[in-house]
């Protein structure tokens, strides 16, 4: 009879994994003083063995880790030695971890204590709450759905899809008390207004960071839906990125609160669990809902090469988000096109307000069309994507777009961001370094086309272009 033995583990991000042979069985973690219990984020186990990982940030009831020495529950041998810790303190609070292996086993030392919290937003937090639990007393119903942004002046994207699906089905069109309460310039009338009809709702549906969300408490039959407005798990997001610059902070409230989120498939739902602080049974793999209508590809209108140019921000969020524009040679872009019937569509991130300048002598073959909300509605007419570390890869791979990415400053921005999986390895595409090597490839066709579809294989798994058909049966 085979043995179960722990062969190697190894903290990464917020996550502690442990690598074995034979079964893990049911393994977990309790505290030494106080009984309570760390359960894993997930665990895979096959004819080789397991991996299992726990979640130490959020993985103890959607919170960090309690203050404490906590020990591993295994029914077998451990045959490594782990000594390793990490420091997410942040705003005053303190998160650390370290790891042990000693006689008792292996063990998690944590250390926890909350952040600051300023009294002009703990005076906001009291009347909004106010208003929410008003609503909710009163006013609430359960046909109430909620379709909400703080990032879109109107509905869009998924959560124009969803509706479209609820719409075309008689029997919840009519019963469904469907609202809204958008915008891309947040103040607080929005957030009264909003406070009031989540009290009021009980299904919300969201696509994006959305701060009000998260500062209530609510009732377990409520749904909160993330939809969420990139496709894949690229680079890393939410609590993955706790420790790096702009992060959230560990004992945040953000997306915690979410019932279900929906991602594009099987192989990213930990990486979502993990970014949003949620059980990995609250992750469904559905698809897309904004990809379903790139099932069939239109017609080219334009008779030249067209590409597309859709990098995304640098910066810590929406209000330091810039592109480094230096970066661009224009003349030199607009050179090769001119010689090779092609033009560039330039779609920077909708995050960025500084817009591309376009000097006159080049806008025969350069276009800025960053005034668009929803980057699909011109992907079907590229030939060639150019990009960097943008989720526009995936739909891009759902069409058989080649791609090229221009990343001059990769080794930074895995320093201060990340990825989930090891860029180069990973990208369906041919990387390019500087402006003189994206030139020669676009002018030589050098695109490394063949990564695209295994790339999609691996993402799309399942998918059917059905994704808002499949929520919509989840949700209601």
């Amino acid at each position: 009879m085979s043995k179960n033995v722990i062969t190697s583990a190894y903290l990464k991000r917020a996550l502690l994994f442990i690598f074995g042979k034979g079964k893990c069985g049911d393994i977990h973690f309790v505290s030494e003083n106080d009984n309570l219990h760390l359960f894993p984020l997930y665990k895979d186990e096959d004819d080789n063995g397991f991996t299992v990982c726990f979640d130490l940030a959020s993985g103890y009831d959607k919170s960090p880790l309690p203050s404490g020495k906590w020990l591993l529950k295994f029914d077998g041998e451990i045959e490594i030695e782990i000594n390793d810790s990490r420091d997410f303190s942040d705003n005053g609070g303190v998160f650390k971890i370290a790891t042990e292996c000693n006689r008792d086993g292996i063990c998690l030392i944590s250390t926890l204590s909350p952040t600051k919290v300023n009294l002009i937003v703990k005076c906001a937090d009291v009347l909004l709450k106010t208003i929410f639990y008003t609503a909710k007393v009163f006013f609430k119903s359960s046909n109430n759905v909620l379709f909400t942004s703080q990032s879109r002046k109107d509905i869009s994207g998924n959560e124009k899809c969803i509706l479209d699906e609820i719409l075309k089905r008689d029997e919840l069109k009519n019963r469904l008390k469907i609202k809204f309460s958008f915008t891309d310039k947040p103040n607080f009338i929005f957030y009264i207004k909003t406070a009031w009809m989540l009290g009021q709702s009980e299904t919300v549906i969201i696509d994006d960071y959305h701060p009000i969300i998260y500062r209530f408490n609510y009732d377990k039959k409520v749904k909160i839906a993330q939809l969420w407005h990139a496709c894949g798990a690229f680079k890393t997001f939410g609590y993955s990125r706790l420790g790096k610059e702009g992060s959230l902070r560990f004992d945040s409230n953000a997306h915690r609160c979410y019932t279900h989120a929906f991602v594009s498939g099987e192989g990213v739902r930990k990486y979502y669990a993990e970014a949003f602080g949620i059980p990995m049974e609250c992750v469904y793999a559905t698809g897309i809902p904004r990809c379903d209508n790139l099932k069939s590809n239109n017609k080219k209108s334009a008779d030249k090469f067209t590409i597309l140019f859709a990098p995304t921000f640098r910066g810590n969020g929406k209000e330091s988000a810039y592109y480094p524009y230096e970066m661009l040679e224009l003349d030199k872009l607009a050179d090769v096109c001119r010689t090779n019937n092609m033009q560039v569509i330039f779609k920077m991130h909708p995050f960025i307000k500084e817009r591309l300048h376009i000097s006159d002598e080049c806008k025969d073959v350069l276009i800025d069309h960053s005034d668009l909300r929803e980057v699909n509605d011109i992907l079907q007419e590229a030939d060639l994507v150019v990009t960097d570390y943008s989720s526009l890869i995936y739909e891009a791979a759902l069409l058989d777009k080649p791609m090229l990415f221009y990343t001059f400053d990769l080794d930074e921005y895995i320093a201060n961001r990340d990825f989930y999986e090891p860029f180069e390895d990973y990208v369906p595409g041919k990387i390019v370094r500087n402006f003189d090597e994206l030139i020669k490839a676009i002018a030589e066709s050098d695109f490394d086309k063949e990564k695209v579809e295994p790339f999609k294989q691996l993402n799309f798994s399942g998918y059917n272009f059905d994704a808002a058909q499949k929520i919509v049966d989840i949700l209601f």
